[in-house]
């Protein structure tokens, strides 16, 4: 089936003509379609071929869909307005006349205008800067960035390098190229390209190439159309290229860094065209790594999600106070913030906390090697002889705190604030950088007073192989999303500890009476846990069990991801940083490396009764009472209060 398919791609391409490299296009258009011919009201009589002669001969050079093809041409036009797009709608019949058989001219008649106009630069090479335009050789002609350039694309660069990199006896390079293509476009979100480019063994690579090309056959009509034009196969050595990438391939292969990593093979231009690095493409084993090609798809998974997060934000009217942007700390970053008054903040029901850790020049090797625990703590001045506050200060809706945080002074002296009340917790990467937005509305009861206030982060200090400083930057988002109610109150029921056979009998129960006015009860747990305790790799790597009982009914905080090889790598879409130098891809007992730790939120409003009320709170493992030690929990529990 395969062999077939071949010949039959080969016999459809001797009638194609190459790509070649297309006009400039209008700079005021913003899209190299901006020459395309477009819509008239003017009606004029039928000549040339019909719909169905040109989409049928189209359909084997462009790799396209006849039938959307056919329809695109019946319907008359392609909608071209919009940011970067066109002023006008395209005329598909007319565009596919002059098109002919150039399979990129083909697809610009039938691609909607560009969701961002391409970017006029400045350009660069290095991580985060701007891609700059190119034209790439390939077997199916040239390829050009600009002209294919839809503003919503993910582009993904590996190279084939045998001999550049080694894991033990493994090579790298090789390792990825013997993995099959179909399961790396099972695997991938659909709006990618990808581009294959060589550094060395030509002829292997023109093996592998022509042995992935028959793995189209496996796949569906459909998918076929949709995978043909996106896949790339360049014929040029990679560092003998002309233009951006070639100067993007040479910069890496010559440049110096101080833990040089995957960068000569492997990168990566997001929807927003910046050059973005692709991490580890495997996982971790006793000899060295297992290469593993569909990791490369965790990439534009991760792109996407930070395309639509990006959107969401941008969508509300948030009132934003930065706490720090891009600070430089080795473990610790203490700051005052003067918030909104009362009135404004009681306009809000919802409190995201915006986080960010960067990499020096955002190059992977340059940042820290571990995952640790990250906080962010709300603080109080330290009390005076009196038992008030330095600064009178108020306690904001608070019925106490937890002791996740640490008292005493910091590198600058007094005042020792007493930091002792958790909002927030990540749990940072393994040598990459990334970005968490977390919903932590239940924390806004503590900073209801607003005014002048304290706030604490913390992340251990990065030592292996050597002393890191993070670069952190950290802000509130208070937004009005019309919830109908807003959080006025919190109380702290419990922290964690050693996981034990004595851990439960530390944690009493807890009786609390709802206050007047309230319409929601909700508790709000940041959990983890913590630790390698044998023969069960507690309670980093196993299914710890919680259970909160209120007034007899039970509520289970559990984990059976932390059993599973794969379960932060499935959680790459909701914002786990993907492809980390480590085992970031094992699941873990309620937290991810790379990721945040979102609250669990649980609605106990209905099982509440007027007077007492009381929660309970105990643990299990195995589905058992706990009988021996089993790592650690870090626990922040809280009830909010909502009216």
């Amino acid at each position: 089936m395969r062999t077939l398919l071949a010949g039959v791609l080969a016999i459809a391409l001797m009638a194609c003509t190459g790509d070649s490299q297309p006009a400039a296009p209008d700079a005021t258009l913003g899209d190299a379609a901006a020459d395309l011919p477009v819509a008239s009201d003017t009606p004029r009589p039928d000549a040339g071929p019909d719909c169905a002669a040109l989409c049928t001969a189209a359909a084997g050079c462009a790799y396209l869909d006849a039938a959307t093809c056919r329809a695109d041409c019946t319907a008359g036009s392609v909608a071209a307005s919009g940011d970067g797009g066109m002023a006008s709608p395209r005329d598909v019949r007319a565009c596919l006349v002059a098109a002919g058989t150039g399979g990129s001219a083909v697809r610009a008649c039938l691609r909607p205008a560009p969701a961002t106009a391409f970017s006029a630069g400045p350009y660069g090479n290095g991580p985060r800067d701007i891609a700059g335009d190119f034209t790439l050789p390939t077997t199916d002609g040239d390829w050009n960035f600009r002209s294919e350039w839809t503003g919503a694309d993910q582009t993904l660069f590996l190279v084939y390098a045998p001999g550049t990199l080694r894991f033990g006896t493994a090579d790298y390079s090789t390792g990825l190229f013997q993995g099959a293509l179909e399961d790396l476009l099972a695997a991938s979100p659909r709006n990618v390209h990808y581009v294959f480019l060589w550094l060395g063994g030509e002829a292997d690579f023109g093996t592998i190439r022509d042995g992935w090309v028959t793995q189209f056959g496996d796949l569906s009509p459909a998918d076929q159309s949709w995978w043909r034009p996106r896949v790339h196969f360049v014929t040029t050595r990679a560092d003998t290229l002309t233009g951006w990438v070639g100067d993007l391939v040479r910069y890496r292969l010559h440049t110096t860094l101080p833990y040089k990593r995957y960068d000569p093979l492997q990168w990566a231009i997001d929807s927003t065209q910046r050059v973005r690095e692709v991490g580890q493409l495997g996982t971790l084993t006793a000899s060295g790594l297992a290469m593993d090609l569909t990791f490369l798809a965790h990439e534009a998974t991760y792109y996407n999600f930070e395309r639509d997060r990006e959107a969401g934000l941008t969508r509300e009217d948030a009132m934003v106070v930065p706490l720090f942007v891009q600070r430089t700390a080795h473990d610790t970053i203490d700051v005052d913030v003067d918030l909104p008054d009362p009135a404004t903040l009681s306009t809000f029901d919802t409190l995201e906390v915006d986080h960010t850790i960067e990499c020096p020049h955002h190059r992977d090797g340059e940042c820290g090697a571990w995952d640790y625990l990250s906080y962010l703590w709300v603080c109080e001045p330290p009390a005076t002889p009196d038992g008030g506050t330095a600064d009178g200060g108020t306690d904001a809706g608070m019925d106490g705190g937890t002791d996740g945080g640490t008292d005493g002074g910091t590198d600058a002296g007094p005042p020792a604030y007493r930091c002792n009340t958790e909002i927030a917790r990540w749990i940072t990467t393994y040598w990459r950088e990334g970005r968490w937005v977390t919903d932590i509305s239940g924390m806004l009861p503590f900073l209801r007073a607003g005014g002048h206030r304290h706030f604490r982060w913390n992340a251990s200090g990065q030592f292996d192989p050597r002393s890191t400083d993070y670069i952190a930057s950290l802000s509130l988002r208070f937004v009005h999303r019309g919830r109908g109610s807003r959080p006025v109150q919190v109380q702290s029921l419990w922290s964690g500890g050693s996981l034990n056979p004595m851990y439960d009998s530390s944690h009493a129960p807890i009786h609390f009476t709802v206050p007047p006015g309230v319409t929601r009860v909700e508790l709000h747990t940041l959990l983890t846990g913590h630790g390698g305790e044998a023969p069960y790799n507690c309670a980093e790597f196993c299914n710890h069990q919680h259970h909160f009982v209120v007034n007899g009914h039970e509520h289970l905080e559990a984990f059976p991801g932390a059993q599973t090889p794969d379960g932060c790598a499935q959680r790459v879409g909701q914002g786990v940083v993907p492809n980390q130098h480590g085992t970031w891809y094992f699941g873990r007992g309620g937290w991810c490396p790379g990721g945040d730790v979102a609250p669990w939120v649980v609605d106990l409003t209905a099982e509440l009764v007027p007077g007492d009320n009381e929660i309970h709170y105990t643990t299990t493992f195995q589905n058992s009472p706990v009988a021996r030690s089993l790592g650690n929990i870090v626990l922040s529990a809280y009830l909010v209060y909502w009216q």
